[in-house]
């Protein structure tokens, strides 16, 4: 399977704050104030992924080249095995160079850059740029024997009566015996993929742009909408790679989001509550032309609409605030990607194995703690006011996207 849905783990690495560890998720910054933002990202490394039906599962690429995978990679191969076949159905039938696996790994880190200012007390604009370095190993092993040698034997006891049938039987018996490295020169030279090992990118992602708008002044409680767009900065996905891991989706996307929230006990605990839909535009993507989803391997490539399911997004937080300096916080976060869709592909068959699999759920488990020097910066007791966090997170349960530990650092300046 190709690795690509890595993507999915760490879109929005830079889910923008512009209030300090201790205000609410619905406030927004006083009239004429700055803030710059710091995120530092680290995943755990990448192994496994969680399938269709939930389940956890190898990220690894495994695939049985045999005689129908095979005979598709050009015209010339195509003809090989149509005579192969007209000689002898058995020795067509039979034919495989064995199986072949691939152990994959993958390693993420991002940094994300924001920057927000106060309009006004109830309006604030902001800006943030995510920044990933992502590193990724493929080691190749074979599975599963080839049976050339029973292949061989069958056509040993073939007579063809054609010129093309006797250089066929000659070139099945002269066939060498398969290694790791044939399947990187299949990958290579007949699909014409990039060649597969140890691999790194680093890269922007998508930028987001947005404001803030908080609905009501209560001191305990309160509403805040936003909304704004998120703009093809990264990089999309490489269709000549089975192991590029793309920063961005290669479009245009809109959102909205209702942030509200309630305090309790003097703001000792908070409850807040978050919700976003992101709406993605289509765009023109080029493809490797597959006809089943189990078969990624493809050598043909065509430029398709792809538009990306749209989002939601939904975050629950408790925070308790046993000082006016510091605070624990814990979070349950739930995503919700729809199927993509390629609405100009004729052919169905390649349409069902492109859009298979490409609805994605995320459920999170995150928890934390901040510490803030805003309230002693009001009481003249520290010079810079600002807050720093740092959290961790664990995938609970998932949809078509990969399994992962992730830990988060932010430093939030205001000036």
């Amino acid at each position: 399977m190709k690795i690509k849905n890595l993507t999915l783990l760490i879109a929005c690495v830079l889910p923008f704050a512009v209030q300090n560890s201790f205000a609410a998720s619905y406030d927004t910054l006083p009239k004429n104030v700055n803030t710059f933002v710091f995120k530092q990202v680290t995943t755990s490394k990448i192994q496994s992924k969680y399938n269709s039906k939930n389940e956890e599962d190898t990220l690894n690429l495994k695939e049985e080249f045999t005689s129908s995978r095979l005979e598709d990679i050009s015209s010339v191969i195509k003809s090989y095995f149509q005579e192969l076949r007209q000689i002898s159905p058995e020795a067509y039938d039979n034919f495989s160079l064995g199986e072949f696996s691939a152990d994959v790994e993958a390693h993420v880190t991002a940094q994300g850059l924001g920057y927000g200012f106060g309009v006004t007390d109830h309006l604030t604009v902001y800006g943030s740029l995510p920044i990933y370095h992502i590193t990724t190993d493929i080691k190749f092993k074979q599975s599963k024997d080839s049976n050339l040698a029973s292949v061989q034997a069958t056509m040993r006891n073939s007579n063809p009566d054609t010129a093309i049938g006797k250089f066929v039987k000659d070139l099945t018996l002269q066939l060498p015996n398969t290694n790791a490295e044939l399947l990187q020169s299949l990958v290579v030279n007949y699909y014409g993929y990039k060649p597969i090992g140890k691999w790194q990118k680093d890269a922007l992602g998508d930028a987001e742009v947005g404001f803030i708008y908080r609905l009501t002044d209560f001191s305990d409680r309160g509403v805040s909408v936003s909304a704004g767009a998120v703009l093809p900065t990264g990089t999309s996905d490489d269709p000549d790679s089975l192991q590029d891991v793309s920063t961005g989706d290669g479009q245009y996307d809109a959102f909205t989001e209702v942030a509200t929230g309630i305090s309790f006990f003097d703001n000792t605990f908070q409850l807040d509550l978050k919700g976003r839909y992101t709406y993605q535009f289509a765009s023109q993507k080029e493809v490797r032309w597959i006809n089943d989803a189990d078969l990624p391997l493809s050598g043909q490539k065509k430029t398709v609409n792809q538009k990306l399911g749209n989002k939601i997004d939904a975050t629950l937080t408790l925070t308790y605030n046993p000082l006016y300096w510091m605070n624990f916080n814990t979070s349950l976060l739930a995503t919700n990607i729809a199927a993509t869709k390629y609405t100009n592909v004729a052919d169905a068959k390649v349409r069902t194995a492109l859009e298979s699999n490409t609805e994605t759920q995320t459920r999170w488990v995150r928890v934390g703690m901040g510490v803030s020097t805003i309230e002693a910066y009001k009481r003249k007791q520290f010079d810079l006011p600002m807050d720093i966090g740092i959290s961790a997170q664990r995938l609970l349960n998932a949809k078509n996207t990969a399994s992962y530990d992730r830990f988060d650092l932010d430093f939030r300046l205001y000036f």
